[in-house]
């Protein structure tokens, strides 16, 4: 089973780990209202030089539509390496969604602080 870790802050927001394959790391907020794969803030993109695709429409939670930039981002998750298309934020907060916990378990421990992401293997 591959584990993926993380925290809940002192907002009480679950907050996960993300790597990318070049060795960059961000945490990202759990969003399980997030049906998208992961959103990353514009200045992580550039400082990794990842490869801008172009735009597309993303709906928030509350069906509202707007247009967001694209890129490929290249993530070691859950021990796989692979390319994964992200939507580029004009914020500081980094997003994960239900996308990428496809397959998974996930363990909110509000207890401990903790956060788990694991993948049968």
């Amino acid at each position: 089973m591959f584990q993926q870790n993380g925290e809940i802050n002192n907002d009480l927001q679950p907050i996960v780990f993300v790597k990318l394959i070049n060795g960059a790391t961000i945490n990202c907020l759990l969003d399980t209202g997030f049906d998208g794969t992961i959103i990353l803030p514009r200045d992580f993109v550039e400082n990794n030089s990842m490869l801008m695709l172009g735009r597309d429409i993303l709906i928030a939670a509350e069906q509202q539509e707007f247009e967001i930039e694209t890129a490929i981002a290249e993530v070691n998750w859950l021990g796989d390496e692979f390319q994964v298309r992200i939507y580029v934020s004009e914020h500081d907060e980094a997003i994960i969604g239900v996308e990428m916990l496809v397959d998974c378990i996930v363990t909110i421990d509000f207890i401990n602080s903790t956060v788990a992401i694991d993948k049968p293997l």
